[in-house]
């Protein structure tokens, strides 16, 4: 049996703009400034606790203080802009690998509200079985544990799972997990892939059915001669 992994941000949900412009307010508001190419190398792909520690230099208190007062939750955010979109394709292809009986969840570095939030702007609230979020691991991405919760909430070994991501922790997170990594090319920046065993612009044109494919092509090379 194989299982899908997804990450959210930049894999199922364009967050992008979103997610920068938070970011950026919450540096401002502490006389620090980060370009938005800073801001995706160092923040994205992260969890918020982390980010805050690694990034600001915010103590632990201080850091779990300001998520339980819910700086992380997007809610009013989202409901102030634009809706949010799917990274093209990604809804219909998550519908087809369910429909086709491969078990998927999905393992992100947000909160479960968000997360809730984001799949039900898509249309996929409800349809994974397994969601692990930001608190139900010990360490977040890049670290395996998201994606390892993930294969074991799906019963389903990690070496015969696909993740999903758009990130470098989050393909290395992948990787250590023992999983094969599809690296989603949503940020403009193909250095962050490098790592990936497959990478691909949008879900647009591929089906789970042919992605594995072109996992085993990769994997399993034609003789020579």
């Amino acid at each position: 049996m194989t299982a899908f992994l997804f990450d959210l941000d930049g894999v199922l949900v364009e967050t992008r703009d979103l997610v920068i412009s938070g970011w950026r307010r919450f540096a401002a508001a502490r006389g620090r400034s980060f370009s938005d190419a800073e801001i995706v190398e160092r923040m994205f792909g992260r969890r918020t606790y982390d980010i805050l520690v690694d990034a600001f230099g915010v103590s632990h208190d201080e850091a779990v203080a300001l998520l339980a007062a819910g700086m992380a939750d997007k809610r009013d955010e989202v409901a102030a802009g634009p809706p949010l979109r799917e990274v093209p394709g990604a809804a219909s292809f998550a519908r087809a690998a369910l429909a086709a009986g491969i078990p998927c969840a999905v393992a992100s570095s947000a909160s479960r509200v968000n997360i809730e939030l984001a799949l039900d702007s898509i249309g996929l609230g409800g349809a994974f079985e397994v969601i692990v979020d930001e608190g139900q691991v010990e360490r977040g991405k890049p670290a395996p544990d998201p994606y390892l919760a993930a294969a074991a909430g799906l019963g389903v070994d990690p070496d015969r799972c696909v993740v999903f991501e758009d990130t470098a922790p989050g393909i290395e997170a992948g990787l250590a997990a023992g999983a094969r990594v599809v690296g989603l090319a949503t940020l403009g920046r193909p250095e962050m892939l490098e790592r990936a065993d497959l990478v691909i612009g949008d879900f647009c044109d591929h089906t789970p059915q042919r992605i594995l494919l072109e996992l085993d092509a990769r994997r399993d090379p034609a003789p020579m001669g």
